[in-house]
């Protein structure tokens, strides 16, 4: 049996990344969450925690999937079975490449909406709206 060695340092790497961003966010996860969150937000993170977690559940399979191939003799004997193998890989690396995807679009629109409710908060105080230089990423002097 032959073991190639880059497939299998990359999927000791991915099983290593997944397992250590999962458990990363379980123990954020048992972190209280601040007095001051609304409802909306504790949602947020609670569905932000189980994608990412999912996600780094997903990548650890894959990892040990990926490292397993080498070593598994139905998958190196077998031309048919070895093609299904590589292909159930591709399905789970679009699957995590779709959820990255999916939590971004999220993330994102969680933060649109944050910064809507500040507008309106800013706009019913009274307070001025912030100036234009601060609300922007460019110096103003490349506008």
């Amino acid at each position: 049996m032959k073991i190639d060695y880059v497939s299998a340092a990359v999927g000791l790497s991915a099983f290593a990344g997944g397992t250590a961003v999962a458990l990363w966010h379980a123990r954020r996860r048992r972190q209280p969450d601040s007095p001051e969150c609304s409802r909306e937000e504790r949602l947020f993170r609670s569905q932000q925690y189980l994608r990412r977690t999912q996600s780094g559940a997903l990548l650890a399979l894959l990892g040990l999937l990926i490292f397993l191939s080498d070593f598994l003799p139905l998958v190196t004997r077998s031309a048919k079975i070895a093609t299904i193998y590589v292909i159930f890989i591709l399905f789970l690396g679009l699957w995590l490449v779709l959820m990255g995807l999916a939590d971004a679009m999220a993330s994102r629109a969680a933060f649109r909406r944050s910064l809507r409710q500040q507008r309106v908060a800013r706009r019913t105080t009274g307070l001025p709206p912030a100036p234009a230089a601060a609300q922007s990423r460019m110096p103003a002097d490349h506008r």
